[in-house]
């Protein structure tokens, strides 16, 4: 994500907290997946949500890499106005 020769610049406040709700999202879909395929008969559709849960593990996956990205840059003091 980074291109070669440019620095990253530290997220802001409402970036991540829209990357923590994006989480918490993915995870509510996944859950979702989850249980409905537990209950599933049909084979066809329990392998289609199986599918659904492992993208959403890898997108949760991919928002938590973001953030962790960014941990080293993150202000050890609160900032101010």
């Amino acid at each position: 994500m980074q291109a070669s020769g440019m620095s990253m610049k530290p997220l802001s406040g409402k970036e991540l907290e829209y990357i923590v709700d994006c989480i918490s999202n993915e995870d509510l879909l996944l859950k979702q997946a989850a249980a409905t395929a537990a209950s599933q008969v049909h084979q066809e559709v329990n392998h289609l949500l199986n599918s659904f849960i492992q993208t959403h593990q890898q997108h949760i996956h991919t928002l938590t890499n973001a953030i962790s990205q960014h941990a080293n840059m993150a202000p050890t003091q609160p900032q101010q106005s």
